[in-house]
């Protein structure tokens, strides 16, 4: 049965650049042990950031699945007239828990690895759609599919130069009140297979976290400061479920 409702992507801009080891693993001796390593630190910060996003979302929307550096969420519409400005105020959250998380986590600065240092530059962007889906059931899991869904995925895929925003189509910002309604402006992207889409772009530019208690003090001090929670962080399995 075709039901109609909101769909939204929270996805971690530059989380490509901040897992690419391939160079690292070309080295001799320590350089495979070493990436690992690494691989292990940035998969438990990613976890960690996309934890906090979807803590401020899901009261809000189902969370379907996590895709990579990116989790999507969906909900039925309802009878409520301000459904959409409840999303927009789960966005502010996401956005807000994320920066708090990335200030929280510049500790691992003190551990010098790539992943660690470079923490500091991913930012969050999300992208939000209002439109038809199917529910499909197999065994345990439940998808939902259909030509918004697919649009929704496609509006990453943009010419966008920010790393930090918000893209909604015109259908999921009609019933916006003003206020949040005037938190966008007008943004024209060519989408692949569905062409010039008339969206809504909101941008940020928060810079890089700031946490003065640890910015200040020296990486050797952070290290030591921080050691307890650190070996939680660098021991701890990348593979936990979120």
């Amino acid at each position: 049965m075709t039901q109609n409702g909101y769909f939204l992507i929270a996805d971690i801009s530059g989380y490509t650049e901040f897992v690419q080891l391939h160079t690292l693993k070309q080295k001799p001796l320590f350089g495979k042990f070493m990436a690992k390593n690494f691989e292990n630190h940035a998969s438990i910060v990613i976890s960690d950031l996309l934890e906090s996003v979807i803590e401020a979302i899901e009261p809000t929307m189902k969370l379907h699945k996590l895709e990579g550096d990116a989790a999507f969420f969906s909900v039925e519409e309802n009878s409520e007239i301000d459904q959409a400005d409840k999303i927009i105020l789960a966005m502010t959250k996401a956005n807000e828990a994320f920066t708090r998380k990335a200030s929280d986590l510049l500790f691992v600065q003190a551990c010098g690895c790539e992943p660690c240092s470079q923490s500091k530059n991913l930012k969050l962007k999300i992208v939000a759609h209002k439109g038809n889906y199917v529910t499909q059931k197999i065994r345990n899991f439940e998808e939902i599919s259909g030509e918004d869904v697919i649009l929704t995925h496609r509006l990453l895929k943009n010419n966008i130069p920010s790393i930090e925003y918000w893209l909604v189509t015109k259908e999921f910002a009609k019933n916006l009140n003003k206020d949040n309604k005037n938190k966008f402006v007008p943004s024209s992207q060519k989408i692949e297979n569905f062409g010039k889409v008339n969206l809504l772009l909101c941008e940020f530019d928060s810079g890089e976290p700031v946490n003065s208690e640890v910015s200040k003090r020296s990486r050797v001090m952070n290290w030591i400061i921080q050691a307890s929670y650190f070996t939680k962080y660098t021991l701890r399995s990348p593979l936990r479920k979120i």
